[in-house]
């Protein structure tokens, strides 16, 4: 019976340089399935992000609306203070700080490697 999503991968031409980076500025845990498996970077409620070696074959970074999986949303409290550090630290805004007429509060930015993510600080928890 399925029970909810485990992991995404997130596949990157330099494991270690974007582990360090999530590690640095959203405060992931690190997590190694034995000698040989994969890493997975690990956050507060237990989600897992995968993050895989890629093969060296350059893709353009997708646009906020282009078909398919786009964006990771973290769900965050206090986002305007993660909002001020990140800025602080140069990341790329997509779409800057608003807050939505039903109260929540988005930000969107890329990673170090590109990769879409959102921040997301809902007023009112869906399925709640």
């Amino acid at each position: 019976m399925l029970q909810g999503v485990e992991h995404l991968a997130l596949c990157t031409r330099n494991v270690p340089a974007l582990v360090a980076w999530y590690q640095k500025h959203l405060g992931l845990e690190v997590l190694k399935e034995g000698d040989a498996g994969p890493l997975f970077l690990r956050f507060a409620d237990g989600f897992l992000l995968e993050v895989v070696e890629a093969k060296d074959v350059p893709v353009p970074a997708p646009h906020a609306r282009d078909p398919g999986f786009r964006h990771i949303a973290l769900k965050v409290l206090a986002i305007e203070t993660l909002v001020g550090a990140l800025k602080q630290e140069g990341v790329v805004v997509v779409e800057d700080f608003k807050i939505m007429p039903n109260g929540t509060k988005l930000f969107l930015f890329r990673d170090v490697e590109g990769n879409l993510v959102q921040l997301v600080e809902r007023a009112n928890p869906l399925g709640a």
